[in-house]
């Protein structure tokens, strides 16, 4: 799919990551940084499709993983060297943790309201409104990109651990 132009949708209206009600995406490439929330936009917008990352959780999260590792070794750097391109790096590394908090839920992201939506998810770190809150307020501090791996870690553990737990419910049956 080619890149298309569209209005965001109300669900995924969040001035951090989104300046302007337009986007331009290629839907295809949703871990890319212009593409943040792509699939979700397209869902959002009506999309009838039964591909969206928050159906197919194993292997979707495992991709938001290896684009984390990434970001993460990119950040390191910056900060090590205070670039002050790290705050736009830490952009891409929450976008990609709002991936893997909902997909790993089978949720699709809800930016406008993410905190109560939160509460409602099973799979996710302890005070994850307070810490994620700071991190947003705060992209530009090293605290807060340790706090984000600390989130990405926690999480990753979460959803092994139920996944592992599913598996062995199933293999009981």
């Amino acid at each position: 799919m080619t890149a298309v132009r569209m209005i965001l949708p109300v669900k995924l209206s969040d001035h951090f990551f989104f300046e302007k009600n337009e986007v331009v995406l290629n839907p295809d490439r949703y871990l890319e940084e212009r593409n943040f929330f792509a699939q979700e936009i397209l869902f959002y917008s009506g999309e009838e499709r039964n591909d969206f990352p928050w159906d197919h959780e194993e292997h979707s999260v495992s991709e938001v993983l290896a684009a984390w590792n990434e970001v993460q070794g990119m950040l390191k750097e910056r900060f090590k060297s205070r670039d002050a391109t790290a705050q736009i790096a830490m952009k891409k590394g929450i976008a990609l943790f709002y991936m893997i908090l909902f997909w790993g839920n089978s949720h699709p992201v809800v930016l406008n309201g993410w905190k109560l939506q939160i509460k409602d998810l099973s799979l996710k770190p302890v005070n994850i409104e307070e810490r994620l809150s700071f991190i947003k307020e705060n992209p530009h501090l090293y605290h807060s990109y340790v706090q984000l791996a600390s989130l990405f870690q926690e999480q990753h553990k979460q959803f092994a651990k139920d996944r592992a737990m599913r598996h062995l419910n199933k293999n009981k049956k």
